[in-house]
This record gives C-alpha cells, structure tokens and sequence, in this order.
C-alpha cells in the first residue's frame, strides 16, 4: 500500500492505527499472520469516515469483530483490516426491545437482558462473538436458536459510508446464513424482540446452557467453534466421530476429542494446518457416508 495513504488514515483517524499488527491476537484461534494495517476507530462516526476515505481511494478492506470464527491466513492479509469500536458501546432497552451497537458482545448482552427479565438471548451467553459478527453469521446453537431469530431492524454501513436502514424481511436469515456474508457492509446497530420472562428462570435456563458447554466443548485450547455447518437431518459431530476423525492430527491442530466438530489449536498450529485437517477430514466423512461437509468458519487471507 501507498505510503501517502497510511500517513493520511494516520492522521484523521482518532482511534488506533496499527502497522504489520499480528492478527493471531485478535482471533480466538489464536492463528494469523500479520495486517498490513489494523485500524480500530474510536467510534462509528470515525469508522463512517474511514469507509468514505477507502471508497474514494479504491482501496479493499476486511471488517472483524470478536474474531471467533475466523481462521487468518499464515501469511496475513495485505488489505487494510477493520475492527468494531467498543469504546463508549450503547446497550438501550425500550419495552421488550434491545437495542445494541454491533460491537457489543453476546454474552454481555445476554446478561444486560437477563437482569432486565427478558428472554431470548440465553443461548447466546456462552457464544465469544459481538453482536455484528453473530448477525452476518446467524449464529447460534445445536437446537436450532439463533440470533436471526430475534433481529427486527438493523444499521448498516455501505462500503460507502452511506447508512442504511434494514427490517428483518429483508435481511435474508437462514441457517448460519445472512445477506451479510456476500455484502462489504459493516453493521453498527440492531434491535431485537424479547421476551419478558421471570429474571431467576432466565439464569436458571442460561447457567443450564453454559453448564452443557463447558461438559461438551473444548473450551480449554483456542479454537473458533464448530467447524462445519450441520447437514440436513444430523450433525457434522456425529458424522465426524462416526468416521473415527476424534483425535486426528496436522502439525499443532487437532480434532478435538471432546467435541468432533471442534479443531483445537495445540499451542503453534499454524493456518495451513487447519486447512489440511479440515481437508481430512471432509475426505474421511464423504468416503464413508457420501456427504459433503461445508465449512462454517471463515478464511482469510
């Protein structure tokens, strides 16, 4: 990239503005050369700018959030990289609605609205994502809760750095699906519908799920959850277990033994080692049962 126009994103941008910054620090894999430039805005009025000052200049750029279910290439990303603002972040509740910035994180959110007596996002209190990440992936859990369900509106941020306006009709949900995915637009805000229920039956119900997690999950090694999308009528964890793949191994990434849907991060796995196990493993599972596993997690790179 042009020296010109790192000096310039320097010097109008507030917030932090990071240099061949490792982006292994930023994903819960722990996985990821460097960004050529990691730029964190203050606040979304600097974010609006700084995608009005790339679209004018032509220049392409990732957005991030928790980075939980990223995986990073070994190599980097040489385009400039977004990351939320979180300083200042505004949770407000009107009635039954929650309104929330994308940077906000889902289990602080879960525990906002808990404390509110409103229920909806139990399922959400053990998922490491912001509320923007979760969104553009519709994330949820195994029996079939996602945030999607919940979102009435929401703010976008055109790639240039126009606002706009959604309704839930148009966002286009489906499993681990959003018209986010194939979008550049950054989502900064969202509301949602919950419902008002007794505040000790929403903890009961919400330490019941974090509980199942921490039996379930390897949530002791970096990893950026479930691998694979669940086929029509099973799960990719059973499929995977069933083919014998607990255990499997490239170099410092493993398929967990505790949840087969799960790739841990031993220590130094390294992006080309998920790619190749993740390749394994899809190969085992179609031989054996003819079907065709689709990652859930998202390259870069």
């Amino acid at each position: 990239m042009r020296i010109e126009y790192k000096e310039e994103i320097s010097e109008f941008i507030k917030g932090q503005v990071l240099f061949n910054e490792p982006l292994k620090k930023y994903t819960s894999f722990k996985i990821g050369g460097p960004a050529e430039i990691l730029v964190i805005p203050e606040n979304y009025k600097e974010l609006q700018k700084l995608l009005t000052y790339l679209y004018k200049n032509k220049l392409s750029y990732y957005c991030i959030g928790n980075g939980s279910n990223l995986l990073i290439s070994d190599k980097g990303i040489s385009n400039i990289v977004i990351r939320l603002p979180k300083k200042d972040s505004r949770i407000d509740f009107v009635g039954n609605r929650l309104i929330s910035d994308a940077s906000v994180s889902l289990p602080l959110l879960a525990n906002k609205a808990s404390k509110m007596g409103l229920s909806g996002l139990e399922f959400a209190a053990g998922l490491p994502a912001t509320l923007g990440g979760a969104i553009v992936m519709n994330a949820g859990i195994g029996d079939l809760r996602s945030i999607g369900d919940l979102i009435v509106n929401l703010k976008s941020l055109l790639p240039t750095g126009e606002i706009k306006d959604y309704n839930r009709d148009e966002l286009l949900f489906a499993y681990r699906k959003s018209r986010f995915q194939d979008s550049k637009e950054i989502i900064i805000q969202a509301e949602l519908d919950l419902i008002p229920r007794d505040a000790e039956d929403i903890k009961a119900e919400t330490l019941k799920l974090l509980k199942k997690r921490k039996t379930t999950q390897p949530l002791s090694h970096p990893n950026a959850g479930c691998i694979f999308k669940n086929p029509v009528n099973d799960s990719a964890g059973r499929l995977i277990d069933k083919a014998g793949c607990k255990g499997l191994r490239v170099g410092d990434a493993q398929v967990s033994t505790k949840h087969a849907n799960f790739i841990i991060n031993l220590g130094n796995a390294t992006a080309r080692n998920v790619l190749e196990l993740i390749e394994q493993v899809k190969k085992i599972v179609f031989d054996k049962f003819g079907v065709n596993l689709i990652p859930e997690i998202i390259y870069l790179g």
